[in-house]
């Protein structure tokens, strides 16, 4: 009896460990109102080809990509709002980011001006606006490899969460001991 749940303890242990390993995540960020990234799977490698939808903030689907050979994908925003990207590899392995509108606050500057045929003539307003996007981009890219980093980190598997498993473990073993034992001793 003890034998047998030990053993199916010892089973289910195996089994979460390589569902954790092949999890799919996916990195967005905004850079001059193009939302990029990639899609990669955690322990290592990227998402060849996954299908990726994005959505805007009333759920509406408004493009399908596809990754290319790096997981890599890009998508030039055409108004600054809340966009939601879902990405799929087909066999089960989903995962999503969502790019806040609050993020497109410099970034707005330049949608605007793509989209807005009215010119203000002002030169101070110019002025600022191109300072703004200016700052913004070097902000961005500054930015970048830092919150890839951040991603990767949060993607692994610390020492932490695999003591806490094994406590887990025996915890339930010896409560199955403890169990096991109070029905033996009953007469």
């Amino acid at each position: 009896m003890i034998t047998r749940i030990l053993a199916t303890l010892a089973l289910l242990a195996l089994s979460a460990w390589p569902a954790q390993a092949h999890r799919l995540k996916l990195f967005a960020t905004l850079e001059n109102g193009t939302i990029s990234g990639y899609a990669f799977f955690v322990g290592g490698g990227r998402a060849q080809e996954a299908d990726l939808r994005i959505k805007d903030e009333s759920g509406r689907e408004i493009a399908q990509l596809t990754t290319d050979k790096s997981g890599a994908y890009s998508f030039k925003a055409t108004q600054a709002q809340t966009y939601h990207l879902v990405a799929n590899t087909g066999d089960g392995h989903i995962a999503d980011a969502t790019i806040d509108k609050g993020r497109f606050s410099g970034a707005s500057a330049v949608i605007s001006e793509a989209n807005d045929d009215s010119n203000d003539t002002s030169a101070n307003a110019t002025t600022t606006a191109q300072i703004e996007r200016a700052v913004d981009a070097a902000v961005a890219r500054q930015l970048r490899p830092l919150m890839e980093a951040y991603e990767a980190a949060e993607s692994r598997t610390r020492f932490n969460d695999i003591m806490g498993g094994i406590g887990m473990i025996i915890g339930l073993a010896g409560l199955a001991l403890w169990s096991s034992g109070r029905r033996k001793a009953k007469p």
